[in-house]
Formats: structure tokens, C-alpha cells, sequence
């Protein structure tokens, strides 16, 4: 295995675990976190944020456990050869095909609302492109266009929500009632893929430098993605009330449309949004695409030639995939079913190793600790 340089700040981590987890689902969250729990629906991010801070709570041990090392390395360990490959290979996998998707997601929303006249594919390889340059990089080239970046996301992420609050009707919020918690979980289950990207720390924390504070990155990484769903949520409760979120595709831009009728803005704001937002969207596949093919080439134990060719190569799967779903139903569809998958890889197997991990040392220490015991007792005469 190659020796790499651990250059990752606690504020570069912090920019890759915010910028992974805030991406196409900030779109859509209005509509999802209302289909069950209605007026309540703002409840789903916090719920959705809970369950996710168990599996980012495994991961930072992990981190912590095992210092310069990815998941490729520590798997292995903890689950055994067999085992641990199989999992290395689900990881690497289920980022594949999240990559493919958000990719998908994010063509769909600039050819319906901006460039209805530009094919979608010419939309989806451009940015394959750039994430393929990106690939062809050091990993702590990743962590400085997320630096870079971060700033463009932070600011409209925040004031959209606040402005559109403007034209909020507040009763659109009452009644203070939920009526089952069981519909509580379910949208916790559904709102918890807002936050996946989360697992992509596995991969980066091994490349923090001695000193880095992985909890704090993770916690306020967590702590901002919360605070603007949460705020993207109670927005288009308050000016669209639930009904009407169900009828919208894209709720969130509907939200931006709307704030430029405040005042605050110039005609077609929306535009200017999705600008911005693209670099959000790049950061976001950027980083889960170059989780993929870094992790294959820690796998394999080959060198940035390996990782370039890889990325190259893997793009031309990776387009094709996009285009599999015909229609955005089936899109949505396709979501659903990576969200399944996406239990095992982001919240049950970190919390598997995590535990596993944390067994296995407490077995450990009780041995050593009766070996010690047994030393310190003289013989007797």
C-alpha cells in the first residue's frame, strides 16, 4: 500500500461532508417530508438526521480507530478477507450507482426549468467530465475544490429558505399534532438519504492530519445540512401549504420563483439559483465518484495511473446508466430501490464494524489485562 500525505484540516473535512450531503435532494425534500406527516413534515429531516448521526457517530470511531487507513484497509480487519471484500465491493457499488443517479436528477432539473432545448445527455457528459478531470487528480485536490466551493453553497442555501419566508402563511404550520409516530420512522427512513454522503468520511478521514477533529467536522457538517432542510421544509409549508407540495416536482426552485417577487431580486432569479447550485451538484458526484475509483485503486494497490485510466473508463458505464430510467417517475423509482441498498452500506454496516470493532478490544484488553494479573502474583514458597 502507497503511502499518502495527511494534509485534511478539520475545516476541509467539514467542506467535503457538507458539500456531499447538500445536493439534488434539497430540491425535492418540501415534497417528501410532507407525504405522510402533512403540516408536520418538518419533523422528517430532524428524524432522518437522527438516524443518520448513529451511523456518522460509528464512522468517526472508525476514524479514529484506525488513523490513515480507508475503509478498503480497516474492513477487512474487523470483518475478515471474505467478508470485508464483499462489503468493500458494495460500498464502492452503491457509489457508483448514487453517482449515475444524482447525475440523472440533476440533467432532469436543468432541461425542464432552464435549457428545455439541450439534449440530455450533452447536459449529463459535461458534468461527467468535469468529475472525470476532477478523478484524474490527488485526493487533496478534492478537498480544496470543496474549500473552494463551499462558500457559493453555504449563502444561497440559507437565504433562499429566510426569503421565501417573506411570503409565508404561519397557519399552513398548525395544528402541533402528529398523528402517528410510525409514519414519523418511515419518513425518518426516506429523509435520512439527505444526509448520505456522510460515508464518503470512510474514505477521507484517512487523510486527515494528526490533531484533526473528526467529530467536530462531522457534527457541524451535520448540524448545517439540518438547519437548511429543516428551513427548506417549514418554507414550503408556509407559502405552498402540504397539498399543493405534492404537486410539485421540484419544490424548492418553485420556492426561488417566488422570492423574486419580494423585490430582493432580479427577473429570473431562478436561473442565477441553478447556477450556483451546479457547483453544489459537481462537489456532490465529484466526491462519491472519486470514493469509487480511489477506493479501487487502494483496493488493487496501483497508483494515480490506475486511478486515471479507471476514471476514464468507468465514466462510459456510468453514462449509460443515466440514461436507463425513461421518464422521471421511473427516476424516482430507481431512487427508491438505491435506497434500500443504501440501508446496508451507510447505516448497518458502519454501525456493524463500529461495534464489532469496539467488542473485539474490550475481548482484547479483559485477556491482556488477566495475562498481567497472572505475572503480578509471586509463587508460592
Amino acid at each position: 500500500m502507497e503511502n499518502q500525505q495527511r494534509n485534511f484540516g478539520t475545516w476541509q473535512l467539514t467542506s467535503i461532508m457538507i458539500s456531499s450531503m447538500i445536493g439534488v435532494g434539497l430540491l425535492t425534500i418540501p415534497r417528501t417530508s410532507t407525504v405522510l406527516l402533512h403540516q408536520m413534515g418538518w419533523i422528517g429531516p430532524i428524524s432522518g438526521c437522527l438516524i443518520a448521526s448513529v451511523a456518522v457517530a460509528a464512522i468517526v470511531y472508525l476514524g479514529n480507530q484506525f488513523p490513515g487507513l480507508t475503509f478498503v484497509e480497516f474492513m477487512p480487519r474487523i470483518f475478515g478477507t471474505v467478508l470485508g471484500a464483499i462489503c468493500v465491493f458494495l460500498f464502492i457499488l452503491y457509489q457508483f450507482f448514487n453517482a449515475g443517479i444524482t447525475a440523472r436528477l440533476f440533467g432532469e432539473v436543468v432541461v425542464t426549468s432552464v435549457l428545455p432545448n439541450t439534449p440530455l445527455e450533452a447536459i449529463i457528459v459535461t458534468l461527467l467530465l468535469l468529475v472525470v478531470f476532477l478523478c484524474c487528480h490527488e485526493i487533496e485536490v478534492v478537498a480544496r475544490v470543496n474549500e473552494l466551493l463551499i462558500p457559493f453553497l453555504l449563502l444561497p442555501s440559507l437565504l433562499i429558505p429566510l426569503v421565501a419566508l417573506m411570503n409565508a402563511d404561519w397557519y399552513n404550520l398548525l395544528p402541533f399534532h402528529v398523528e402517528s409516530w410510525t409514519d414519523v420512522v418511515k419518513t425518518g427512513m426516506d429523509t435520512y438519504t439527505l444526509y448520505t454522503g456522510y460515508e464518503l468520511l470512510m474514505v477521507y478521514f484517512a487523510f486527515s492530519i494528526p490533531g484533526a477533529r473528526l467529530g467536530l467536522a462531522s457534527m457541524t457538517g451535520m448540524s448545517f445540512a439540518l438547519v437548511v432542510y429543516v428551513l427548506s421544509v417549514i418554507a414550503g409549508i408556509t407559502v405552498f401549504g402540504y397539498e399543493e407540495l405534492q404537486r410539485l416536482v421540484w419544490p424548492t426552485l418553485e420556492l426561488v420563483k417566488v422570492t423574486q417577487r419580494a423585490g430582493w431580486f432580479l427577473e429570473r432569479f431562478e436561473s442565477a439559483f441553478l447556477a450556483i447550485w451546479v457547483a453544489s451538484v459537481f462537489t456532490t458526484i465529484g466526491n462519491m465518484f472519486y470514493a469509487t475509483i480511489f477506493s479501487l485503486r487502494r483496493w488493487f494497490r496501483k497508483g494515480i495511473r490506475f486511478q486515471q485510466i479507471s476514471a476514464v473508463v468507468m465514466m462510459v458505464p456510468l453514462f449509460y446508466f443515466t440514461l436507463i430510467p425513461q421518464n422521471i417517475v421511473e427516476l424516482f423509482s430507481y431512487t427508491s430501490h438505491l435506497t434500500v441498498m443504501g440501508y446496508m452500506v451507510t447505516i448497518f454496516v458502519p454501525i456493524l464494524l463500529a461495534i464489532t470493532h469496539f467488542v473485539r478490544n474490550k475481548i482484547i484488553k479483559g485477556q491482556n489485562g488477566n495475562n498481567e494479573q497472572g505475572r503480578d502474583i509471586e509463587p508460592l514458597p
